[in-house]
């Protein structure tokens, strides 16, 4: 998910794709498309922590952990330390669902991020289709930047046109 920030700089999402404002993501219905017993994985920045848990809340979710870390091994100038990691942050709805298939998924992932914007690692997919495997949950990402197997997506971005 992508929110507007502010003035759009040479890293800004506006510059690679269309974004909303925090307002509009929390218009977003995912009420009616979420089971009553889900998980919600939502990835964000760190000074973006705060506003990703107000999203996810107002959705109907209960912010639970940070479920996993990327360090995308491209340090950034950050306001207080160099910025090389994104988080995905889990939420439940309800309880969490079962069965679960894996509960030793390592948190941290090292791993390079492409030159694409935005792009995020398969891995985190691979992770989480280990805990929750596709043979007995649904899964849907938002936002998607590619087509995943056992995944519904949904988005604009061009990569999802079959």
């Amino acid at each position: 998910m992508v929110w507007n920030e502010g003035a759009p700089g040479s890293g800004s999402a506006e510059l690679h794709y269309n974004t909303m404002t925090l307002e509009e993501l929390k218009a977003l219905d995912v009420k009616s498309i979420a089971a009553k017993k889900c998980c919600l994985f939502m990835w964000t920045s760190g000074p973006q922590v705060d506003v990703a848990v107000e999203l996810g809340t107002s959705w109907g979710f209960k912010f639970k952990t940070v479920a996993f870390v990327w360090e995308k091994q491209r340090p950034m100038c950050g306001h207080y330390t160099m910025s090389t990691c994104e988080y995905v942050l889990v939420f439940t709805r309800g309880s969490i669902p079962k069965p679960r298939d894996s509960r030793n998924q390592r948190q941290f992932l090292s791993q390079k991020r492409t030159d694409r914007h935005s792009e995020k690692p398969h891995e985190i997919r691979e992770r989480i289709d280990k805990i929750f495997s596709s043979e007995h949950h649904e899964k849907i990402e938002l936002f998607a930047r590619h087509i995943t197997p056992g995944w519904d997506v949904w988005g604009n971005d061009p990569a999802l046109v079959v």
